[in-house]
């Protein structure tokens, strides 16, 4: 991982996104959370890749979408605050 990411991790409810909401309000280059982008898409789309319904199919569009997000990352030089981060896919499954 670069020097310049800092992922901020941790259980639910413990104001990671309330953190990361005010660093960005700030002017710091976040990375929302994945799985509520996921969750909202799939609900949208009537889409089974939901924690409830098919665990390894939303872990594993976790994990693509962090993966993508840590490559587009790269383009910055300043610091790049993730919520949440690949290892916390690991609780899905």
């Amino acid at each position: 991982m670069s020097a310049h990411f800092f992922v901020v991790t941790g259980g639910p409810g413990a104001g990671k996104t309330s953190l990361i909401t005010e660093l960005a309000r700030r002017g710091f280059h976040t990375i929302p959370e994945s799985g509520r982008a996921i969750i909202r898409e799939e609900m949208q789309s009537d889409g089974d890749a939901l924690p409830w319904a098919d665990r390894t199919a939303y872990a594993e569009r976790m994990l693509q979408r962090d993966l993508r997000s840590y490559e587009d990352a790269q383009a910055h030089s300043g610091p790049v605050i993730f919520d949440r981060g690949i290892p916390d896919i690991f609780w899905v499954t």
